[in-house]
């Protein structure tokens, strides 16, 4: 990860939970120079290695973390709070605000807590979305599926993450079965049953500046694993450029700033899930307020477009000014990110690590497991064995490097 060099004294930075995805957001910051304030419920994790002062709590315990700061704050004060690849929005807007730091309303981090609230308020504002319909009980779902003309739909639990949960469902599914499965992936037992968009489906990453958004990343979802992992639905990463024309790109633009302004938001970091409909017209699945996971923000769009959005949004979260030039591509180039999905069973190899590491266009990599570790079978994205992220000059270049990568891994389970 380069290291954005310059002097900020001693200012200090709230990081909102310390696990593998969040370290880039402490480096970023130790390479600033500034005081790190790290959180987290494991106090292993390894994002507090690099925090001068840690506070172990829930990442998702907004009252508890809150109390634990503002004890911290008794002695010294906090500039800015910040998370990355963490659905905490509420945690980091009640802390922000009480604190007088620069966050977003409290009832926009309330709103994308909830699929159902954010949806409807997509809805009130004009803003394209697939049809949904909130489910509290099996009874409810039967109803839905039974009075709809739609072939497919997603059913997740309102507040999941991770893709905890999320099932591909039609008429002829046990639905008691998907009821069952979905509700227990989610906190508060209610769901939400969306129309199945059959189309592309992007990630985005997006800044908005006095209302107005910029988008430097765009990234092609792989989905290539639909049948294998159905009905449960698992990405496989990712890849940029998406192959998307210049007036599909400004619509995508468009539609998030649409979305961000129907949720309250005009300034920060906001990162979307999209798809396009048959008719390429692209509809927002929904929004989060924060910087994404599985190391697009931190990783790929870096070396595809040349635009550091985490050392962006800590400047954000300073109260510093962000300007249009930094979020502006400085050159285009190809990143791919992919896993690997192992048979389920307790793992007693893993081969090829060290010719993987000597690969070109090899970015970083991790796993989750070692040997001894069982692999579970893939339900989630936390079921996924571990990831690489190449780059290329070119697409194809791109993905024919992450395929090559993934081959150099062999991993062996026994049942």
């Amino acid at each position: 990860m380069e290291c954005i060099s310059a002097d900020y004294g001693l200012k200090t930075l709230l990081i909102i939970g310390a696990g593998a995805e969040q370290v880039p957001a402490y480096q970023a910051a130790r390479c600033r120079g500034l005081r790190i304030i790290g959180t987290d419920q494991d106090p292993n994790a390894p994002g507090l290695a690099m925090a001068d002062h840690r506070i172990i709590v829930s990442t998702r315990d907004a009252e508890g973390t809150l109390s634990k700061v503002l004890d911290f704050t008794h002695s010294d004060r906090i500039d800015g709070v910040m998370t990355i690849a963490n659905d905490v929005p509420y945690t980091v807007s009640l802390i922000g605000l009480k604190l007088g730091l620069r966050v977003v309303p409290l009832e926009s981090a309330r709103l994308v807590t909830d699929k159902v609230l954010m949806k409807e308020a997509f809805v009130r504002a004009g803003v394209a979305c697939p049809r949904f319909r909130p489910i509290s009980t099996l009874d409810d779902l039967k109803e839905s599926i039974d009075s709809s003309i739609y072939p497919k739909f997603v059913l997740k639990p309102v507040d999941g993450r991770g893709a905890r949960g999320v099932l591909v469902i039609n008429q002829s599914t046990d639905l008691e079965w998907a009821f069952e499965e979905s509700t227990r992936w989610g906190e508060c037992g209610r769901l939400i049953l969306e129309e199945y968009i059959d189309g592309v489906q992007l990630s985005t990453e997006s800044f908005l500046i006095g209302g107005r958004c910029h988008t430097p990343g765009v990234s092609e979802r792989n989905y290539t694993g639909m049948e294998r992992f159905h009905p449960y639905i698992i990405e496989d990463g990712g890849t940029i450029p998406a192959l998307l024309d210049d007036q599909t790109l400004k619509a995508i633009n468009s539609l998030i700033e649409r979305a961000a302004l129907s949720l309250g938001v005009s300034e920060g970091i906001v990162k979307g899930d999209l798809v396009l409909s048959p008719s390429g017209e692209p509809m927002v699945i929904e929004l989060a307020l924060r910087l994404s996971g599985g190391w697009f923000a931190s990783h790929q769009i870096p070396a595809a477009t040349g635009v550091h959005l985490v050392d962006i949004a800590i400047s954000h979260a300073l109260g510093e000014d962000v300007s249009e030039r930094q979020l502006r591509p400085r050159w285009a180039k190809a990143t791919a990110t992919r896993y690997w999905f192992p048979k389920e069973g307790r793992i007693t190899a893993i081969r090829g690590q060290d010719t993987l590491s000597q690969l070109p266009g090899l970015l970083h990599h991790g796993l989750f497991r070692c040997v001894g570790d069982y692999q579970p079978c893939i339900r989630s994205h936390p079921d996924r064995f571990g990831f690489l992220i190449v780059s290329a000059e070119t697409r194809n270049s791109a993905i024919k490097r992450a395929e090559e990568a993934l081959s150099q891994l062999q991993v062996e389970t026994v049942t």
